[in-house]
């Protein structure tokens, strides 16, 4: 069945997304330019700075995907105005643009759905009891609506504005041992994780709230900092739909847990964190960051800001 669906799509994208063009006729010529950008917390455009993949999902009318095409971070730097594909003139048509979708992310029901808020973005790992979701990607999405001219031969072109679908969260963890460095195959100790965690974000940039799961972060140790720390780790967004941070999407429980003798050491709500430090973090801006120090003082142990964003408001291993 997916190897059919596969097929189709390959078939709809060659004939809809074609790049070729029989001067003698026009028929055969790309009528449509779509170009990207993302505002971030600005009114500049900076998408190069966040974004090395755009992928392109063509919709029509009714909602039925006619196919996708990919742009390179070379193709987005240097984008020409020159058109990219073809469709009919006289219709409506919808895209939907995704930022980033590398690894951790699985575009879901696209092929099956004709409603953007029931096609997801999730990581592939979702669903499959064998293998744990360690993260997601910076994604970013955007959508536009639009009818081509009804004269044949028209060159279109329009604007797709990119918002952020996710949220960067940097962890660190403090006063625990190093890793046994006699050992070959000493790994990290310990094991984090954030429960309850929004497990999906659809088309329309809004997260499931029927979907939860667990995220299991990979630790580093930071030797130069004496800490154990996440890297390049993203969280779907916890803000709602009108851009306000809501305990329905952020019911995320944080735990740190000893992976030698399975003991919980210490487990922690977030969205009662991010009231607590409301001066301090704003998880509604498009760049939203979500920093979190986990500090063990003997049999002690709290979760608080770090010292460096008393500071400066950036790590030091940035």
């Amino acid at each position: 069945m997916m190897k059919s669906i596969r097929y189709i799509l390959m078939m709809l994208f060659a004939a809809v997304l074609t790049t070729s063009c029989i001067k003698e006729d026009l028929d055969d010529c790309d009528n449509v330019t779509i170009y990207f950008q993302y505002l971030a917390d600005g009114d500049k455009d900076v998408l190069h700075q966040y974004m090395s993949k755009v992928d392109l999902y063509v919709f029509d009318e009714s909602g039925h995907i006619l196919g996708v095409g990919s742009y390179n971070q070379d193709e987005l730097t240097n984008f020409e105005a020159v058109p990219s594909f073809r469709l009919k003139a006289g219709q409506r048509y919808k895209v939907v643009a995704v930022g980033n979708a590398y690894d951790h992310t699985e575009v879901v029901n696209h092929t099956t759905e004709t409603d953007f808020a029931n096609i997801y973005l999730q990581d592939p790992a979702w669903n499959d009891p064998e293998v744990p979701v360690t993260n997601h990607d910076y994604n970013y999405l955007g959508q536009q609506e639009f009818v081509m001219p009804s004269q044949e031969g028209v060159m279109y072109r329009d604007t797709v504005t990119l918002y952020s679908a996710h949220i960067k969260v940097d962890v660190e963890i403090h006063g625990l041992p190093a890793p046994d460095a006699s050992r070959q195959d000493a790994g990290v100790p310990y094991q984090l994780s954030f429960e309850n965690s929004n497990a999906q974000t659809s088309f329309e940039n809004e997260v499931n709230l029927s979907e939860k799961g667990t995220i299991y972060p990979e630790l580093i140790y930071d030797t130069e900092n004496q800490c154990y720390r996440t890297q390049n780790l993203a969280l779907f967004r916890l803000d709602d739909e009108t851009g306000m941070l809501h305990p329905d999407y952020c019911e995320h429980e944080l735990v740190l847990v000893d992976k030698n003798t399975n003991q919980e050491l210490i487990r922690g709500n977030l969205y009662n964190y991010l009231v607590r430090n409301a001066d301090a973090i704003d998880v509604t801006k498009q760049e939203a960051e979500l920093p979190i120090s986990i500090e063990f003082h003997g049999v002690d142990v709290e979760i608080k800001l770090p010292d460096w964003i008393i500071v400066d408001g950036q790590p030091d291993w940035n």
